[in-house]
């Protein structure tokens, strides 16, 4: 078994989380879907030290209603505000490259699995404004980096600083450490 998360594409990300809520028989829309993957990644980036997203696919951007990954967003954007019924596919060459493809992207590494699921779990019952509220309160990331009219980059240190600190707080919460 992996020790650690192994980056991810994001859409793999948001794929796995729409087929959790798919299997509950519980609506997931797209606000509340962008925030769990940034939050999936925060928790990867300070429980085991490395990123979910794979940089070279995806980053962080804070926009108007929070830290959002554009091709998250890009991909789920026909869902406006209803329930996200299917995960997405992305276009793919064939091995001999004679012909495209659809794949589904699907999360491959398990401990990645693990953060998603824990991100589902904890933020269940969570409206997609109360996700947004949480990732605009004072000493966020998002609050550090959001400049009005543009997607400024979150870079992975502040996210990480930020929910190492979530982390500590929980364990202390738990009993563990000082």
């Amino acid at each position: 078994m992996e020790a650690t998360a192994k980056r991810e594409n994001a859409l793999s990300i948001a794929n796995c989380f729409v087929s959790i809520a798919k299997e509950k028989g519980e609506p997931i829309r797209l606000l509340g879907l962008i925030k769990r993957v940034y939050i999936a990644h925060g928790f990867s980036l300070a429980i085991y030290n490395e990123p979910l997203l794979d940089r070279r696919f995806d980053r962080v951007e804070a926009w108007r209603y929070g830290p959002v990954i554009p091709s998250v967003y890009h991909s789920f954007k026909h869902y406006k505000d209803s329930p996200i019924t299917e995960g997405t596919v992305i276009l793919k060459w064939n091995e001999d490259k004679s012909e495209a493809v659809y794949e589904s992207p699907e999360v491959r590494n398990e401990m990645a699995r693990r953060i998603v699921k824990m991100v589902y779990e904890r933020y269940r019952n969570w409206s997609d404004s109360a996700l947004v509220s949480l990732t605009h309160r004072d000493g966020t990331p998002w609050r550090w980096c959001y400049k009005e009219g543009e997607n400024a980059e979150i870079p992975d240190f502040i996210t990480k600083a930020f929910y190492r600190k979530v982390v500590d707080s929980e364990m202390k919460r738990a009993g563990y450490g000082g």
